[in-house]
């Protein structure tokens, strides 16, 4: 069985520690008070230090993990640094204040932690919070102040969504967040629209977590309904509940990758497990003879389903169902052995018995994407009890300033 390295977010936060502080521009990764953020590597080191290190303790990783080939070197981010197109602030409820922050995991309480200027996320974004952190506690906004769980940003470097995660809707909150949006949109002209989305649970996922929504769950005070995304030649249009990547810059890289790793042929047939939007699905579409996209979540599914449509791409069929053991067997019955197979599954990985599932139908290729690192071990184990040798390992860096990096395994039937 692999040896377990240690994980990763230890080593690289372990190798930090030996790294003096960088220089910090005013108002950035601090503060008002002047308190420098901990969230992650920005405020230690710029990103070529970054990727260099981060570049070492991977061939580390690999190494102490009992892989047996080598691990291609690190694909470094086009931005290292005001890159996510996704960023979040949660709201606290004190006695007598609203505060609006990112959790610093040093402070004990999960305190909130406002840095004026976060050096991953673009400078609008900082314009978007500092504008909410002024406007929400004044008397007008009661309403909404009271129910909002988390402030959204999501979008392109030239559009921009806002949305307000609440846990009740009224009336009142809807007149105070209709002043909000039109407050935010003189303080940073590219928001393109503004939207409510009730939350009743309030918890830890800033988007929810239900596969399906009530109609009445997102209302969209004003602007676009949809999120637009070109990536390697192709506009993609997707919801603002449904999943998007967060570093836009490195997309297309990570893309031509994954089609050079899949070896396209018109004679085989792509299955793209955990699709959402259908991002890769109709960006590789051409490359094969068709494509059999499946997803869980109903907004996403019907963004790739209208993407599609759009594009007018008519060899992919996307179908909505959980990845399941369970579920799997009918998406896959007609999978030929000639065929490939694309995992990329959500951070907590793929479900018990899916890996199994797959790789009873015999598929050529099976590309695993992880963004979860230290699953590799467990997982990589689990294809080669089925029959299928690990070929290749590239590492992506998506999410620079922080522990976490995205990889790219191809797996082949023995």
């Amino acid at each position: 069985m692999p040896t377990a390295p240690a994980p990763f977010d230890e080593l690289f936060r372990s190798a930090l520690r030996g790294v003096p502080p960088r220089r910090l521009e005013p108002g950035e990764c601090q503060s008002e008070a002047g308190h420098r953020c901990t969230l992650c590597a920005a405020s230690s080191i710029d990103y070529a230090q970054e990727a260099a290190l981060k570049d070492r303790l991977l061939q580390e990783f690999w190494r102490t993990s009992g892989s047996p080939i080598a691990l291609d070197t690190l694909i470094h981010s086009p931005r290292g640094r005001g890159y996510r197109t996704v960023t979040k602030r949660k709201v606290f409820h004190g006695r007598d204040s609203v505060q609006i922050g990112l959790i610093d995991p040093s402070e004990r309480g999960l305190r909130p932690f406002e840095a004026l200027r976060c050096a991953i996320e673009p400078p609008e974004h900082a314009v978007i919070y500092a504008t909410v952190r002024r406007e929400i506690g004044r008397p007008p906004m009661g309403p909404l102040a009271e129910q909002l769980n988390y402030v959204i940003v999501k979008g392109t470097e030239r559009e921009l969504t806002v949305i307000l995660n609440v846990r009740e809707v009224g009336t009142r909150l809807i007149r105070a967040a209709n002043d909000l949006s039109k407050l935010l949109s003189r303080a940073c002209r590219s928001i393109v629209a503004t939207f409510v989305y009730q939350e009743e649970s309030g918890g830890r996922y800033y988007l929810g977590s239900r596969p399906s929504r009530p109609p009445h769950a997102l209302r969209k005070l004003f602007g676009k309904s949809d999120i637009a995304l070109s990536v390697a030649g192709v506009k993609l249009l997707y919801g603002p509940l449904s999943f998007s990547q967060v570093n836009h810059s490195i997309l297309k890289q990570m893309i031509d990758t994954v089609a050079a790793l899949l070896k396209p042929s018109t004679g085989r047939t792509l299955y793209d497990l955990y699709c959402g939007y259908g991002m890769f699905a109709l960006c590789l579409a051409r490359h094969f003879r068709s494509v059999v996209g499946a997803e869980r979540y109903a907004d996403s599914i019907e963004a790739a389903r209208e993407n599609a449509a759009r594009l007018k791409i008519r060899n992919v069929r996307f179908v909505r169902q959980d990845i399941t053991a369970e579920s799997l067997p009918k998406t896959v019955q007609n999978l030929h052995p000639d065929d490939a197979v694309l995992l990329d599954p959500p951070r907590g990985g793929t479900g018990e018995g899916v890996i199994e599932c797959v790789a009873a139908h015999r598929p050529a290729l099976a590309l695993h994407i992880f963004c979860n690192i230290d699953l590799i071990p467990s997982d990589r184990k689990r294809w080669e009890d089925n029959g299928y040798r690990l070929a290749r390992a590239v590492p992506l860096d998506m999410f620079p300033g922080t522990p976490d990096v995205e990889m790219i395994l191809l797996f082949e039937r023995r």
